[in-house]
């Protein structure tokens, strides 16, 4: 039996991940670079020791910002292309039958599991120890380690209206880039409205 732990470096994976190394839970922790993670998520990443890294090959595009471009598509909340392809098929390529996977998912998460796959390929231990992602926060803390930030991608239509005004101001080149892609947001606005752009340039 092969274990593995789908790491995707915000709270609930690094809390498990934490937990499963404090009680010698045998398991490989594995995260997919698609090059669109938020910058502090790629250097968080670049902190945790024994991390299997794996670059997706999507039609040739290891990148899906730049798959997006080339093929003038963009992530959408209805179909959730960008995940299959660019997350969860290379990790289903990468890991060897028979296996059981551990998902950071948290108590007040619930409704992510993929409960058809519960017992059968995924394994969701926070859930069981019904620790939140309070709890996470506070067990990392407790054992002297950095709190990831949320993870998330940066170019993601599922990003709070506060994640894009972080993203305007923290990592502009980041927002530029975001821009070009039409229809990213599910209510049609567009990006400089959320962010209030011109506002924001009053100030520089």
């Amino acid at each position: 039996m092969n274990f593995y732990l789908s790491y995707g470096a915000g709270v609930g994976s690094e809390a498990l991940r934490l937990w499963l190394l404090e009680n010698n839970w045998p398991h490989e922790a594995v995260y997919i670079d698609h090059g669109c993670d938020w910058p502090e998520t790629q250097e968080f990443v670049k902190t945790i020791p024994n991390l299997t890294i794996i670059k997706p090959d999507v039609e040739g595009f290891d990148n899906l910002y730049e798959y997006c471009m080339a093929k003038g598509i963009y992530p959408s909340v209805r179909h959730r292309w960008c995940t299959d392809k660019f997350k969860m098929r290379p990790f289903l390529a990468y890991k060897k039958m028979p296996c059981l996977v551990y998902l950071g998912i948290t108590f007040d998460e619930i409704k992510r599991m993929r409960t058809a796959e519960i017992g059968r390929y995924n394994h969701y231990p926070l859930v069981a120890m019904k620790m939140t992602r309070q709890d996470c926060i506070d067990y990392i803390k407790s054992k002297d380690m950095p709190v990831p930030t949320r993870s998330a991608c940066w170019l993601c239509p599922f990003q709070s209206r506060e994640r894009w005004k972080r993203l305007f101001k923290n990592h502009p080149n980041l927002y530029a880039k975001a821009k070009k892609m039409k229809g990213l947001i599910p209510s049609g606005e567009r990006l400089e409205s959320i962010v209030q752009e011109n506002q924001g340039r009053l100030f520089e």
